[in-house]
Order: structure tokens, then sequence, then C-alpha cells
């Protein structure tokens, strides 16, 4: 087992390979009391058409990464959670856009059950015909009432507006008609596939000796065998620069318009540590510009061309990259221009508001290591993403003036997206 000292920030972590490719990472917290444990894998909601090295696709339903995270939680012994409640510990689970993250948090200092719980139905899918198909209603009830959340509607809306072929389009849990085609069948394929040791990560972060968590997970990984694994990755159909439409108009019942205007940028070619400091670079950008860091934000608030519901989001991911802001405003069209305007403005920045910019995002970054939930969940994410959480911290201290203009001058505006959530009688033409 490996140990890394990191002796700027006092922080301590072990790594190790398991003979069947499972990664652990135990970051050691000696003086905290609580602790957390997250199990992972690199297969979330954008993976559901893959590939493997000869080129042999394998396609399943979207959704079927969230469908498998239901169903994970199924046990012919009784119920996992209050398993977990009896242990003293929370458990819960996520699926993403990249990952999906089994997780307990506990303040007990012994993990071994917990521990072993957590490896043993994450890496023991046990589903019945019956079973499956009870789910799927479940699941499209889930599905319904986000459709029916104006927020998420706007954002799930304005991704389909943007992306042709890309699994962008698709909801994190599919649609109906992708949650009825799943089988049994596919999710045990699926679960097969994407849920083998080499493929995921283990991490906890507490105060437990690292040398017993490794011979716990050493006992629990060898009275299991799996089959040979296969080498696999996101395929994607070539995507078109142009968004899907240009303008679209949803009525819903709401009191006010919402507005988002989305960028449909190039996919970021560099490597994943040059993509994640352009982000960061990006971020700055947008943030000294479009919050209260700039005078004349208040102006815009006065004038009622923004409100407390304007924000912005930028993501650059591994095969794409957007620009988004969403908005309250009776005249789209207003809000779009508005937009439009002030991107010609946003490439600039003092010192002073990058120094300060960067001792918060410093700071908020550091926080994280009080935190043991967030240690671990962040620590697999970058680990998935092909950096490290000092990378970003690097990242953030090493960001200049000059950077920030070369990251904007990379970007093209020219293919963007008006999403509009409007109640029905003043639905646009």
């Amino acid at each position: 087992m490996k140990k890394t000292v990191h002796t700027r920030f006092d922080e301590t972590w072990y790594t190790h390979t398991l003979d069947n490719g499972l990664q652990l990472i135990f970051w050691h917290k000696p003086q905290f009391v609580s602790s957390a444990a997250v199990f992972a894998t690199p297969y979330g909601a954008l993976d559901f058409c893959q590939q493997d090295d000869s080129g042999r696709k394998v396609t399943f339903p979207s959704g079927i990464a969230h469908f498998l995270e239901h169903k994970l939680f199924e046990s012919d012994e009784g119920d996992v959670m209050e398993d977990f409640t009896r242990m003293g510990a929370n458990v819960n689970a996520f699926t993403s856009y990249n990952e999906t993250c089994y997780y307990f948090t506990t303040s007990r200092q012994d993990l071994y059950e917990p521990l072993n719980l957590l490896l043993d139905f994450v890496q023991d899918l046990k589903i019945s015909e019956e079973s499956v198909e009870k789910e799927k209603g479940i699941i499209n009830q889930e599905l319904k009432m986000y459709l029916q959340i104006p927020d998420s509607r706007l954002i799930f809306e304005t991704f389909k507006a943007l992306y042709h072929h890309h699994p962008l389009n698709r909801d994190i849990g599919g649609d109906e008609q992708s949650v009825n085609a799943t089988s049994r069948q596919m999710l045990q394929e699926c679960y097969a596939l994407n849920y083998h040791p080499s493929r995921m990560t283990l991490i906890v972060a507490g105060p437990q000796d690292p040398e017993q968590l490794l011979q716990w997970v050493e006992q629990n990984q060898r009275r299991k065998s799996f089959p040979e694994a296969r080498k696999l990755s996101r395929y994607l159909q070539p995507e078109p620069d142009e968004v899907v439409s240009t303008h679209t108009v949803i009525a819903m019942d709401v009191t006010s318009r919402k507005v988002s205007v989305a960028y449909k940028l190039k996919p970021f070619s560099g490597s994943a540590l040059e993509r994640v400091r352009t982000e960061w670079a990006l971020r700055c950008l947008l943030e000294a510009h479009f919050s209260t860091m700039n005078p004349e934000y208040q102006t815009w608030l006065d004038e009622k061309i923004i409100n407390d519901y304007f924000s912005y989001e930028i993501d650059l991911g591994k095969d794409y990259a957007l620009l988004m802001f969403c908005g309250e405003s009776e005249d789209a069209r207003q809000f779009e221009a508005f937009i439009q305007q002030q991107l010609q403005h946003c490439g600039q920045i003092s010192f002073e508001n990058l120094d300060l910019l960067k001792r918060r995002y410093y700071g908020e970054a550091m926080r994280t290591f009080n935190n043991m939930e967030d240690i671990a969940v962040a620590v697999v994410r970058n680990q998935f993403n092909g950096v490290s959480f000092f990378d970003t911290l690097d990242m953030i201290e090493g960001l200049t003036q000059q950077t920030l203009l070369q990251a904007w001058q990379t970007l093209d505006f020219s293919h963007h997206s008006l999403v509009e959530i409007c109640p029905p009688r003043t639905q646009s033409q």
C-alpha cells in the first residue's frame, strides 16, 4: 500500500489496487470522529451506449444506470437501509451523468460491518422479473414528478434544444419509453460490464487504521469471484456544431416566465488537467462579471433585467461543453439580447477581483477537508475525471489575468438556444 503525505495541507492518504483491479483510497483523518465510505463506478447516465477495444458497440436503454442504482438496494435477506441504520450508519446513492456512487456515513469507529455490507450489496445484483416491472412504475412516477418542476424542466429542455445525438439530451433517469424497454436481462448485462472491480473505486475517509481497512477489504474480496473484465468506453455519434432548436417554448403552470440562453461550445480537445484549468478560468471571469462583484449588477436588478433567480453554469465535460444562463423575464428576447451584449465585455478581470475569487475558491476547496463525505465524493470524482484534488488547488492558485483572457478567447458563441417555460396564455407564437 502506497502512503502519500501532502505536507503543505497536512493530509495523508493511502492507495492500493487489489488483484481483481479494485482501486482503494484510504484518506486518513486520525483527529476526526466521523467516517464516510464511497463505492463508485464511472458509469453514469451518459454511458448507456459503449464500445470495446474492437469497436463492438453495446447499447442499453437510456436511464439504465439510474435503474441499476434503484435495483441494487433490493435484497432477498432484508432491507439494506434498515441494516445500515441498525449499524449506526446512514446509506444513500446517486447517479450523475458520469458516475454512480453508493456511500454511507457514520460516527462509529468500527467500520467492519457497514464496510462489508457496502461491498456486499453493491457487488451482488439479485433481481426478479416481477421486481423489475414494479420498479418501472416507481421510476416513471419519479420522472413525471421532475418534469412538473419548472426549474428541472427548463434545464432538461435546454439540453434537448442544444444536442442532436449527444446523450446529454436525455434525462439522467431516461424517459418512460426507455424505462419500459429495460429488462431484467439488460440490467444484469449492464451490471456485469460496468460493476467489475477493475472499473470501480472504494474510498474511505476517517480515523481508522488504513492497514486494518485494507485487511477487511481483502478478506471481503477474496471470497468473491468475477468474470473477466472488458474494456469499455463511451460511444458517441458525431455531433453537429449547430443546435437542434434556436428557440423553444414550453407551456407550464408557472406564474413567471423562466428563460435560459445556452451556448453549445466546442468540446475541449486538451488533457484533463488543461480542461479543468480552463473551466476554473472561465468560472472566474463569469463570476466577476455576473455577480455583485460587478458594479453594474445592482443596476440590472433595479431595472428588472434580472432578479434573484438569475444564475449561470459553465460545464466543460470530457466530450461536450456548454455555457448556460437562466433567469425570469417577461421578454425572453430582451433577456437573450442582454446576455449576448454582456458576453462581449466578459473577458477582462481586475487583479483585485481575480485575487479575491482565487481566495474564495481556494477556501471553499479547503473546507472540503473538514467533512468526510465531501472528501470521499470529491476524491472519487477527481479520480474518474483524471485529476487529483491537489491538482485543482494548484490550478486555482496559478490562475492569472492572461490565462483567463486566453481561455475566454477560445470560446465560440456562434451556436445558442433560447428556451422559455411560460404560462399557456402567454406562450410565444
